[in-house]
């Protein structure tokens, strides 16, 4: 892979503003100068990550995560530095052939860049191996896959856009590979071969319709195969068999077709379970469907749908399990400022949107998502299912059930609206049901004074003395892009004064860089690898010191001296105690005098 200037560096950030790109993953507010947000890295209910615009960087002050945005890509997106840069560099229209430059780079992350690009390519070649084998197949008269494909309603153009193929299970794979140039070690990383006892080569996803995963830069990263026909009705193998997670494939952190939905103008984005539900929305010109592979919503999905859309359509199948995982996913995105719906099918006898579409059509399946309810009218539905109204104790339960959904309604406005409809339909008065939500209401205003004391508590532990206060000021000092106070720094105070690790680490770093960069000219932060120097120099670059650097300064090196004063004052003293001679005992009187003096005029 090319190797690029650190200029490319410098071009990403200012042309990647850090709001702008958080803003794409997480639900920021203006606080003063800075925006504060809920943290992706960490569950929090109260507010504590804070992004700055002035010095275009991000801190969390209850995980303690920070750094600039090619950091926060680092972290967000789970890629490595130069992945990063080549995502923001896309992002921004940077040109990066104009950055690149002919020398050789660290062997380590070269090695394995071009692991991950081997993959890249090697996933893609799987993938048309893949598609021209079931195109070979559709040319043929008769045969079970092509039953198949036309059983569920495959046309040539959708096989076509979305890659669908099909596996043998048998040899050609491998020796096709081989044949591409790939080596043995290469292509047993990707894991779609396996060795048999035999030590023969076969294709794991054996017998199966094949469907390649995308990532969301049209990147073919693993595959999902389908089993068809009796196999699956014996039970006797899995109906879906999924590639397994290596360094490019995450599948908490992936959504299917998303490469996809993310070309349209997104008013919202439709999720279901599965390949072939997405794919039928997608056909039928739902070009906002994806699939979540699995039931199990992560926040990393949550985050990825937040960069292209604040709405979200939950279309899981209607049977008892896509219904339990509908709720959990509901809270997952509705945790991270998602405004979520859930798709209610009007017809008991299809148990997902691929069946319904096939038996009645896309303008019925529209008036469903039209008609999708409300988070709140979703669990209420839920828990009505589950009880007897007609018995007095159910009926308790389902009200007081109630009552906690609506206490965890921010809005009094539509959670009154709530309590005026729920009263209505259930015939009873609203009375008894605002007291609950009261109580409910209560019961979280408590809970969250405890997390802010908590968030509090772990704010105020980032800086445990004022000794490590004054080194972070030191730094703060060196980085202030005012040369003379820089000079300043370097000419009193050295390494061996800054007691706290972490702390000294960053300040003999940057002198280090100071030997090679103009460091009022570079991003500082590019240039750390090491996860604790990026907290530590976060927390210091978010200390203000802007307009009283003059004074800051004076102040840190009188601390200085008197911190010298007062060590060789406790040197004297305990000398004094000693059984020493007379004239060295006048010496030393002598010059503790002189150092009561010093510190008492640097009172």
């Amino acid at each position: 892979m090319p190797y690029y200037s650190s200029d490319l560096i410098e071009e990403v950030i200012s042309q990647n503003d850090i709001v702008e790109v958080i803003s794409e993953y997480v639900t920021l507010k203006k606080s003063g100068r800075n925006y504060m947000g809920l943290c992706p890295f960490h569950r929090e209910k109260s507010p504590s990550f804070c992004v700055s615009m002035d010095k275009q960087i991000f801190k969390c002050f209850g995980c303690s995560e920070g750094g600039n945005v090619i950091t926060f890509i680092m972290k967000i997106e789970n890629v490595d530095f130069w992945e990063a840069i080549e995502m923001l560099s896309e992002r921004a229209n940077i040109d990066t052939t104009r950055f690149e430059v002919n020398t050789q780079y660290n062997k380590n992350d070269s090695a394995k860049k071009d692991l991950k690009d081997t993959m890249f390519k090697l996933n893609r070649d799987v993938g048309l191996f893949y598609h021209n084998n079931l195109i070979e197949l559709l040319k043929e008269e008769k045969n079970p896959i092509k039953d198949y494909i036309i059983s569920r309603k495959l046309d040539i153009k959708t096989i076509n856009k979305f890659g669908i193929g099909y596996s043998t299970g048998k040899e050609p794979l491998y020796d096709y590979l081989i044949n591409l140039g790939y080596t043995k070690d290469e292509i047993m990383a990707s894991d779609i071969i396996l060795p048999s006892k035999n030590g023969r080569m076969y294709d794991r996803f054996f017998d199966r319709i094949m469907f390649p995963i995308f990532d969301i830069r049209d990147r073919t990263i693993a595959f999902g195969g389908r089993a068809f026909g009796e196999k699956v009705n014996n039970k006797q193998i899995p109906k879906y068999y999924n590639s397994q997670e290596n360094d490019i494939y995450h599948k908490g952190k992936t959504l299917y077709l998303m490469n996809f939905a993310k070309r349209e103008k997104l008013e919202n984005i439709i999720i279901v379970e599965g390949y072939m539900d997405a794919i039928a929305l997608q056909k039928f010109g739902f070009l906002n469907a994806v699939a979540s592979l699995g039931t199990a919503l992560t926040e990393n999905q949550a985050r990825l749908i937040k960069k292209y859309t604040d709405n979200v359509i939950i279309g899981y199948d209607q049977d008892g399990a896509g219904q339990a995982a509908t709720l959990r996913g509901l809270d997952i995105l509705a945790n991270h400022g998602l405004n979520v719906k859930v798709l209610k099918l009007d017809r008991d006898d299809v148990k997902d949107p691929d069946e319904y579409l096939n038996k009645y059509g896309p303008e019925r399946l529209k008036n469903c998502i039209d008609k999708a309810i409300s988070l709140v009218e979703f669990k209420v539905d839920i828990l009505e299912k589950d009880l007897n109204l007609d018995n007095f104790d159910s009926k308790v339960r389902f009200l007081t059930g109630v009552s906690n959904i609506l206490a965890k309604i921010d809005n009094n406005i539509e959670r009154d609206l709530y309590i005026d409809k729920i009263s209505k339909k259930y015939g009873m008065s609203p009375g008894p049901i605002i007291k609950e939500v009261e109580k409910g209401i209560k019961t979280k205003k408590e809970d969250t004074v405890e997390l802010d004391m908590n968030s509090l508590n772990k704010k105020m532990q980032l800086i445990t003395s004022v000794r490590k206060r004054q080194e972070q000021y030191i730094v703060a000092l060196l980085i202030s892009k005012k040369k003379n106070i820089q000079e300043e720094i370097i000419n009193n105070i050295s390494s061996f004064d800054i007691e706290d690790e972490n702390v000294r680490k960053i300040f003999d770093f940057i002198l280090s860089l100071k030997d090679k960069y103009d460091i009022n000219k570079i991003d500082i932060l590019s240039k750390i690898q090491d996860e604790d120097m990026i907290k530590e120099i976060t927390d210091i670059m978010y200390i203000d010191i802007s307009g009283y650097e003059e004074k800051l300064l004076q102040d840190v090196l009188k601390n200085k001296k008197k911190e010298k004063l007062f060590t060789r004052r406790d040197e004297i003293i305990k000398r004094l105690t000693e059984n020493i001679s007379n004239d060295e005992s006048e010496i030393l009187k002598v010059e503790l005098n002189q150092i009561v003096i010093e510190l008492s005029k640097l009172k």
